[in-house]
């Protein structure tokens, strides 16, 4: 479903009941249905960041890929799209972990529906450790130690490290080309799940709002029944 079909749907939820807040890292105080929607959003993005940075990353590899060694004025250009790459990685695992923050705190909140908030929980997790390990598979390809890549700080530090000698600089342009390939199919992975997670989500979270506006219209008549000398 579109983003714009989702909104109305967030619109409706928000007007018709109040949906606690809570923060899972991608917007600090959001409601469900705000959170379910910005994942939805995020992921598109990232989607299509991969793509562009792929295809860049492709180009300048293809330029240097029959050298011996990078020329090191070559460099900035290179490590500006290795830093680009390493920041999307990133991010795209802080969304999975904050989507399945979101799972977990809608069934704190409305309880289990069926399976399918629990297969989704197990497929955001399943996705992460798929992609760390296709990425410490590239790194050690390339004769780097993956244990200095475990997170962004790490990951960009390493990088100025191997820039400092030629065969740094071909090693980590060759990693960075191949992890930027398999990072297009993650992310494609990666939208499906939680489009289809997060729309359950949705759907689930209004139901219930609804569901609760119903038991409040339902109790406000007896509350304002008069209660005077005769009343019941």
């Amino acid at each position: 479903m579109h983003i714009q079909k989702l909104a109305a749907i967030l619109a409706v939820s928000v007007l018709t009941a109040s949906v606690p807040a809570h923060a899972t890292g991608v917007i600090a105080g959001a409601t469900f249905p705000e959170q379910i929607v910005q994942e939805l959003t995020l992921v598109e993005q990232y989607a299509t960041q991969a793509q562009q940075l792929q295809e860049q990353i492709q180009q300048v590899y293809n330029q240097v890929v029959n050298m011996q060694t990078i020329p090191v004025q070559l460099w900035p250009n290179i490590s500006s799209e290795l830093q680009s790459l390493v920041t999307l990685v990133g991010n795209a695992k802080g969304l999975s972990y904050a989507s399945a923050n979101t799972v977990s705190a809608v069934q704190a909140q409305f309880g289990q529906p069926s399976g399918v908030l629990s297969n989704y929980n197990a497929s955001l997790q399943t996705w992460t450790s798929n992609l760390d390990g296709q990425i410490a598979g590239v790194l050690q390809q390339f004769g780097l130690n993956a244990g200095n890549f475990q997170s962004t700080q790490s990951a960009l530090a390493a990088i100025q490290a191997q820039s400092q000698a030629a065969g740094g600089r071909k090693a980590v342009l060759q990693a960075g080309n191949q992890i930027a390939g398999l990072m297009v199919n993650q992310l494609q992975d990666l939208q499906s799940d939680i489009q289809a997670g997060n729309q359950a989500m949705l759907n689930y979270v209004a139901m219930q709002a609804h569901t609760r506006v119903d038991q409040s219209n339902s109790v406000t008549p007896i509350l304002s029944a008069p209660t005077g000398p005769g009343a019941f």
